[in-house]
């Protein structure tokens, strides 16, 4: 896997600038709805992103153009985020990217539900805890799969004033 991010639009004289983050995932298909984003402050003046995120809030970016239909895929190979510099200055930033993978979700999915047939099978409830007749000896504990982080490289943005000469 591997995350990067280059500049798409804005220059030293503003305080606005797009970045472009591409996430090859190298075939590996992510929950959707389960992929954020944040910026990392390396050094420098503080940045906001998505239109008052602070850096390191995660958001949920997607493209609209891309995934606005109904099928509930969400294509993460490639977002924009708006990032905005607080004062002018120099800022060191890095994308991360928090994701969940959906083959480890739905191996945990099946893997509960398995379980819960058992147990209703051995008649279990919360009055009986192991059955009726104390032959559910079972536990659940298949621990649910967590978010993954992934950073890119750095990327510095400069918004700084231009003087008469």
């Amino acid at each position: 896997m591997k995350l990067q991010v280059r500049r798409k639009s804005g220059s030293i004289f503003t305080a606005e600038d797009t970045l472009e983050v591409a996430f090859d995932t190298d075939g590996i298909v992510m929950v959707s709805g389960g992929v954020f984003h944040k910026i990392e402050l390396v050094s420098g003046q503080d940045v906001t992103h998505g239109g008052g995120g602070q850096a390191d809030e995660y958001l949920h970016y997607k493209s609209a153009d891309r995934d606005a239909d109904d099928d509930g895929i969400i294509d993460y190979s490639q977002v924009e985020i708006p990032v905005v510099q607080q004062s002018e200055g120099v800022s060191v930033i890095r994308v991360v990217c928090s994701y969940m993978v959906k083959a480890e979700v739905d191996a945990y999915l099946a893997s509960r539900d398995a379980y819960q047939l058992r147990a209703v099978a051995a008649n279990m409830t919360p009055e009986h805890p192991f059955g009726p007749d104390g032959s559910f000896t079972e536990l659940f504990e298949d621990v649910a799969p967590s978010y993954k982080e992934i950073k890119s490289g750095e990327i510095t943005l400069e918004w700084t004033t231009d003087t008469f000469v």
